[in-house]
């Protein structure tokens, strides 16, 4: 049994307590509460890598957004084992703090997996070229366009993270 740590990294309403929910709850409220500090989640797994199955306990960190005036604490992201940096596809200036994000992820936790959620894909129409964020770092293991309001790549960001993990711990 492994029992681990993510942390959702991004600006304030971004989208980060919302798909958290939907992956944990399969629940979506469009009530915007601005998280304070952290507020902790779980999510039991089974995960089956080289006909092996493992159990495990991912703990999700949903740490208040970065404002102008408030950065991110670093220590929230101390002992986490993976990253989910989130963005807001209606808002430009989230997608342009993404490179931010990494650099504090990498600074405070080293080369851990990073996944990329632009966040808010039922919103827009507007094509934006993924590829071109994979340049940002090595540590990048996926990017995806999620809505947490439609379900849209939510499980599948979490559990690309999830196997990446696991298959670093086994």
């Amino acid at each position: 049994m492994f029992n681990y740590k993510i942390v959702l990294v991004g600006d304030f309403g971004v989208g980060k307590t919302s798909l958290i929910k939907r992956y944990v709850d399969n629940s979506f409220s469009d009530e915007y509460k601005s998280s304070i500090g952290v507020a902790i989640s779980k999510k039991l797994l089974s995960d089956s890598i080289n006909d092996k199955t493992y159990d495990s306990t991912m703990m999700i960190w949903d740490i208040e957004g970065r404002t102008d005036f408030k950065p991110i604490l670093s220590h929230y992201l101390s002992g986490a084992k993976g990253f989910i940096i989130v963005a807001d596809l209606t808002r430009e200036n989230t997608i342009d703090s993404i490179k931010e994000h990494i650099k504090l992820c990498e600074n405070t936790a080293g080369n851990l997996p990073i996944c990329i959620a632009f966040n808010k894909s039922d919103l827009v129409t507007d094509e934006i070229d993924l590829e071109n964020f994979k340049t940002f770092s090595p540590n990048i293991i996926a990017l995806f366009k999620t809505s947490a309001k439609n379900d849209n790549c939510v499980s599948e960001l979490f559990e690309v993270l999830n196997n990446e993990i696991i298959k670093r711990l086994v």
